[in-house]
């Protein structure tokens, strides 16, 4: 039977990496649960440039349905661009984002399908119990704080990447160009948080391989969360330039003030020469957090950059 594209319900969206063991059992698993549902759905893979043999197990499982779109990426991108990537390419009414380390399970779509089906436009999957180590698990819950603070996401609405999408908030979320993508971002600045909620589902642990997430991805995504959706080192920047202003004002008027109660204390020397150094300095640095919000507000608006390129593509 031909897919036709003009009456897929349901787009199931996957970045791939380095995930050749798990991809048959994933495609498989998808395909089995979704024509419980509907014939109306399409499986897009990305292969974020792996280094193991996904991308020729993709081709082959290619050749066995029709209900699957595969994209090569040039070069690694990372999980958000090749994420985009596959957005621009989905059909459906509905877009469908999972892992492709089988921890979220096809099995639990239908759960996020009959939850967004009461009029929301974004729902995420919250798990009962997340099956990473300690450590990984410390470091997602920093990050989630991060998250939620930085683009004011309520506390309540677990952000994982399980997720349900209406077609009206991909489009929007893929005509925000940016040089540093952040999905969540995209989706906070595409649709009201009261649209927004969780549905609880499983998550397994992992049968193939170790994550790809640690201390240093953390630490890189969060980062990038935090200077290219936050003002929040540029208010740094301005507090710590007027702290020393003050101090050096205050220390200043200290010398001049000791001055007139004793006039054989010299004003000039080195003292007075810190002070002005001293403020000089603040008022720099308090002057580059200004001009630095007004260059950050014109890269909000006219960002430039090349979010993904594509190797190869099978439709």
């Amino acid at each position: 039977m031909e897919n036709n594209d003009d009456c897929i319900q349901y787009s199931i969206v996957i970045p791939v990496y380095n995930s050749e063991k798990s991809l048959e059992e994933l495609v498989n698993r998808i395909l089995s649960s979704m024509f419980l549902i509907t014939e109306q759905f399409e499986i897009i893979l990305i292969d974020d440039c792996s280094y193991d043999d996904s991308w020729n197990l993709l081709k082959k499982l290619h050749q066995t349905t029709n209900k699957l779109k595969i994209i090569h990426l040039l070069k690694n991108f990372g999980q958000h661009n090749a994420l985009l990537c596959g957005f621009s390419y989905a059909k459906g009414e509905y877009i469908i984002v999972m892992d492709d380390d089988l921890q979220n399970s096809p099995e639990d779509i239908p759960i996020l399908i009959d939850k967004i089906w009461e009029g929301y436009s974004v729902v995420f999957g919250k798990y009962k119990v997340k099956y990473h180590s300690s450590i990984e698990n410390f470091f997602s819950r920093r990050y989630q704080g991060f998250i939620h603070h930085i683009l004011d996401i309520p506390t309540d609405i677990f952000i994982s990447s399980f997720v349900i999408l209406k077609r009206d908030v991909v489009k929007n979320m893929i005509s925000i160009k940016s040089s540093y993508i952040f999905l969540p971002a995209l989706m906070q600045k595409s649709v009201p948080t009261r649209k927004i909620t969780n549905v609880e589902v499983t998550h397994n642990p992992r049968k193939y391989g170790k994550s790809n997430y640690n201390i240093r991805k953390y630490l890189s995504l969060s980062l990038n969360l935090i200077i290219n959706y936050s003002t929040l080192p540029l208010v740094m920047i301005g507090l710590f330039g007027i702290f020393i202003s003050l101090f050096s004002l205050g220390y200043g008027l200290s010398i001049i003030g000791r001055y007139i109660i004793d006039p054989s204390y010299g004003v000039m020397g080195w003292n007075s020469l810190m002070v002005a150094l001293s403020f000089l300095g603040g008022t720099i640095l308090f002057s580059i957090a200004i001009i630095g919000e007004y260059l950050r507000r014109i890269l909000m608006e006219v960002s430039y950059g090349q979010q993904y390129v594509i190797d190869e593509i099978e439709l």
